[in-house]
């Protein structure tokens, strides 16, 4: 436990923070290549490299799902368990459908000014495959693209031995997605990015992945968007004397599950509460039935005592995280105090979890401090603005001698004559 008593010792907890930002420097060289080749050979390199990663044969056994797979998906999986999947997207679709961007405008004398906003036209959706395969991630991908109006939407899926997730293709097939590709990893961003003879090229890439798809989506970005760069997941619990120790504790362990370098972080505002919750931690880390992962990734655990509001609301805004639980009684007036975090839970009974499934907001979220700059995933993700500026004779009259004496001093007088010769009634 470490414990700040005033502003100038949060150093000591921006230590441990700098741990966690993303260093690529390993994997850039690796990652250029591959999108290099991809981007040469088409096909030719993506298949190479999914016979490599993915151990099958794509020019045998082809990459694209096909009908037959996806229905087979469908009936593989178990009743209670589509019914689950189906209450959850339920709740997520009805959220963004309610929080998707909308056009407006402004109306002035002789002026209509607005923002139009439209969905982009192609969006190259990530959803992880292996042990990171979840029917919740592909929900969370799928959807917002599906809300915000995407035409075409493409699914790339990295799947060993040539056989998709049948969690992924049942989400997939429920928003009549047909474009799903049995590729992943680096390879599969290159060819989203700039296409190959089977995959076409997009205008947004969003979706987790390990590594080595964060830094090729870091460095296709700008030849398309992306929605953020993701890193291991995290969590920042602040509580009071009012918290529920094993509540809180548990929470914590269910972020240390993801994987080994996944973050926990703990800010307590109660001496006696933060030792509490830091030895059940600790217990429920070695006796948990992840304890494989969890006994390693307890070592990434901070646990910090402060008994000043102010500093923990520092603390929050140096960590940045990508999911911040509020276990404090005056959660409201705390969360006021914050600007970064990827998502909020307020209050004991918000558990994480419960955002991962079935809040409805989205659960993919910026990491490793990315809060500072990235938002959650969205239909914003899938959507782009254009300003509106439509000005009548006498709209353009009220602001004209304004806009022409502005070009006069930046010198661009082109501009300044293209005012000017509407003020001259000339032709």
């Amino acid at each position: 436990m470490i414990e700040i008593t005033n502003i100038d010792e949060i150093d000591i907890f921006r230590s441990f923070v700098d741990k966690r930002v993303l260093s690529f420097d390993g994997y850039e060289e690796t990652v250029k290549q591959i999108i290099t080749d991809v981007k040469n050979r088409g096909d030719d390199a993506l298949f190479e490299y999914t016979r490599r990663f993915d151990k099958f044969d794509p020019e045998k056994e082809g990459i694209s799902v096909e009908e037959s797979e996806f229905n087979e998906a469908v009936k593989s999986i178990p009743s209670h368990h589509r019914e689950i999947i189906e209450c959850a997207a339920d709740r997520i679709y009805k959220f963004h459908e309610v929080f998707k961007p909308k056009s407006s405008f402004i109306e002035e004398d002789g002026a209509i000014l607005g923002v139009r906003i439209t969905p982009i036209k192609k969006a190259g959706l990530y959803v992880p495959g292996g042990k990171a395969a979840y029917p919740s991630t592909a929900l969370m991908t799928i959807i917002p693209a599906v809300v915000a109006g995407v035409e075409d939407i493409q699914v790339v899926t990295p799947s060993i031995g040539g056989k998709a997730n049948p969690y992924v293709l049942f989400v997939a097939k429920m928003f009549g997605i047909k474009r799903v590709y049995k590729v992943g990893g680096a390879q599969a961003i290159a060819a989203l990015a700039y296409s190959t003879q089977t995959v076409s090229k997009v205008d947004v890439i969003a979706g987790p992945g390990n590594i080595y798809v964060a830094v090729a989506k870091k460095l296709v970005f700008g030849d398309v968007s992306i929605d953020s760069v993701a890193g291991p997941s995290e969590v920042m619990v602040v509580a009071d004397s009012s918290a529920n120790p094993e509540y809180v504790a548990r929470d914590l362990l269910s972020q240390a599950e993801h994987d080994e370098l996944a973050g926990c972080f703990f800010v307590g505002l109660d001496k006696e509460l933060t030792e509490k919750v830091e030895k059940r931690f600790i217990e429920l880390a070695n006796s948990n039935p992840r304890a494989n992962i969890t006994q390693k990734s307890k070592d990434n655990a901070v646990f910090v005592y402060t008994n000043d509001l102010k500093i923990a609301a520092e603390l929050v805004d140096e960590a940045s995280p990508e999911h911040l639980e509020l276990h404090i009684e005056r959660t409201y007036e705390f969360m006021n105090m914050l600007n970064n975090a990827g998502a909020i839970f307020m209050g004991e009974y918000s558990t994480e979890p419960i955002g991962d499934y079935v809040a409805g907001p989205n659960h993919t979220l910026p990491t490793a401090s990315t809060a500072r700059f990235f938002s959650p995933l969205s239909c914003d993700t899938f959507m782009k603005k254009s300003s509106i500026v439509h000005f009548s004779r006498s709209g353009f009259e009220r602001v004209a001698k304004c806009a022409s004496d502005f070009a006069e001093i930046e010198g661009l007088y082109a501009h300044k004559n293209a005012v000017d010769v509407r003020l001259d009634g000339g032709s």
